[in-house]
């Protein structure tokens, strides 16, 4: 009992430090966009952002996809007790999977730079998908340490890699991108040198896992070659299951990329000049760090669940996974309403305090809306890949993915960047119903009950009312809100604090959650008092 208790007690310590490096990454990930659109322009921005989404897919197929696959592999390996040679042989065989994964990306890109720049209708994007193909070079190293470290139950180095590798790359964006606008380089050199950034913190995680592996002495690169069998059982583990484990955090990516091949073509065929509709591209492009701090909690909340639900079903407590999985959906879409709601009362402001001014609030407005669904598809997704209904899930990203690519050019057409916002709402409602359906229909039962999305919705309805009437209010003392970008500031933090304490006060009056439910949150024990204190009858 105590071994258990032990291995129990490893698995969440090393989700908690899994956890927070992936929240230092998340942050910084979203909050290095703001200083570097500021200096580089929306033009300059469209540029990075056009090609930022193949660097993405490499860090997390690095980060989620084979360190996953891999670790699963080992853990499995150690249960059967087979000796170390065998143990070695995996790894070998994991080493030549990911190495070819990696040299067929990197080949697609590098020599297919010119015609995937011209697919995307801007040629002078080609040396930077040439860059950017060295991402996936490094990802075999990066995955098979950190696969086997995580195996071992050692989450340290791959926290330590991913923390390190974004600090390094964050600090070159903003150090190059300064100097070389100072200089007047051109706003593709500027690109260019923001994805040599993304290179340089890929070696940096190099480096902390070097390191590791140098002061423990170990050997993760055994030259025994791996028989047939092991190389086939562990290629279907990786390309399928570790493809499709990341893939819920590939989504955004995925959409994003979508955006890079259609949404400045889309503009050009409208008549719209070159310069014009690269700016608008980089507008609509203001939305993804947006997106990204919404998601930050959701995606918290994510990988912690992962080693309480593998806890649970290994013990067989049914019970307790559904209640557990109704929880997380409930925490993830009320945090998801009140994120996106908020962010929509308030966009103008927020749009003025980060980038400057206020182009293209229609169209940040609808992805501010993108956090619930977005927020609501991790979970869901998450839930469904650790319960072993991968497929799935899998299937219903694909699809969404598969609406979004049909959407963008009708909506385009339509309504410009505001359209490709709509393609991106509608193509993750439909994820979200779907996915909802299956978590209810293979593990829960039930997700949400006619109570809480009342609650949900009365609770956003007031708070934005209250929003709304404190933006007039502050507009009638001072004047237009947009006049300035202090005052603008102002506003929108303000607006946070307000908006925050309304919609937790009215979420805890109308009894959305349980005491024992609140007790599973950080601070859920501040929360209860403050719930019992008037508390609504039902």
């Amino acid at each position: 009992m105590s071994s258990q208790n032990d291995s129990s007690h490893k698995v969440l310590k090393g989700a908690v430090i899994l956890t927070a490096a992936a929240l230092i990454v998340k942050i910084l990930s979203a909050i290095y966009r703001i200083p570097f659109q500021n200096m580089a322009g929306d033009t300059g921005f469209y540029i990075y952002q056009q090609v930022y989404p193949f660097y993405g897919i490499a860090v997390v197929l690095a980060t989620y996809g084979f360190p996953v696959g891999i670790s699963k592999l080992l853990i499995e390996f150690n249960r059967s007790g087979n000796d170390k040679k065998e143990k070695n042989k995996i790894i070998a065989a994991s080493f030549i999977w990911v190495a070819l994964f990696g040299i067929i990306l990197f080949l697609f890109l590098y020599l297919g730079a010119d015609l995937i720049a011209k697919v995307m209708n801007d040629i002078q994007l080609s040396p930077l998908i040439r860059m950017v193909a060295f991402s996936f070079l490094l990802m075999p190293f990066i995955s098979i340490v950190r696969g086997t470290y995580q195996a071992s139950g050692n989450m340290l180095p791959t926290a330590l890699s991913q923390t390190f590798e974004q600090l390094f790359r964050v600090a070159f964006i903003l150090v190059g991108t300064y100097l070389l606008m100072k200089f007047e380089y051109s706003l593709y050199t500027v690109g260019k040198s923001a994805i040599a950034g993304s290179l340089i913190g890929g070696i940096a995680a190099m480096g902390v896992l070097g390191l590791y592996l140098w002061r423990e002495r170990r050997d993760y690169f055994p030259t025994l070659m791996p028989e047939k069998e092991i190389l086939i059982k562990t290629g279907a583990v990786l390309l399928f299951q570790g493809l499709a484990f990341c893939l819920s955090n590939m989504y955004l990516l995925l959409l994003q990329l979508i955006d890079s091949f259609q949404l400045y073509t889309n503009l050009l065929s409208q008549g719209i000049p070159a310069e014009e509709a690269k700016a608008m591209k980089g507008v609509y492009d203001r939305g993804q760090p947006l997106i990204q701090v919404g998601l930050v909690v959701a995606t918290s909340l994510s990988l912690s669940i992962v080693p309480v639900l593998t806890s649970l079903q290994k013990s067989k407590a049914i019970e307790e996974v559904k209640k557990m999985c109704r929880l997380a959906i409930k925490i993830s879409s009320a945090i998801g309403v009140g994120a996106a709601i908020g962010l929509a009362g308030i966009i103008q402001s927020v749009n003025i305090m980060l980038f400057k001014d206020d182009e293209g609030v229609g169209a940040l407005s609808v992805l501010a809306i993108l956090i619930l669904f977005a927020s609501l598809l991790v979970t869901c997704s998450t839930i469904l890949q650790t319960m072993g209904f991968w497929k799935a899930s899998v299937m219903v990203i694909l699809l969404s993915v598969g609406i979004k690519v049909l959407l963008n050019p009708w909506l385009i057409a339509g309504s410009g960047i505001k359209g490709a916002a709509y393609a991106s709402l509608l193509a993750l409602m439909a994820a979200c119903i779907l996915l909802l359906y299956l978590v209810g229909k293979y593990i829960t039962g039930r997700n949400m009950e006619f109570q809480h999305i009342a609650s949900l919705v009365i609770a956003g309805i007031v708070m934005y009312i209250v929003l709304k009437g404190y933006s007039a209010l502050l507009s009638f003392f001072v004047g237009e809100l947009g006049q300035s970008r202090i005052l603008a500031s102002i506003h929108a933090l303000s607006s946070v604090a307000i908006g925050g304490m309304i919609y937790l006060y009215m979420l805890l009056k109308m009894n959305l959650f349980e005491n024992d439910e609140l007790a599973h949150l950080p601070g859920g024990h501040h929360l209860i008092r403050i719930m019992n204190k008037g508390k609504i009858k039902r």
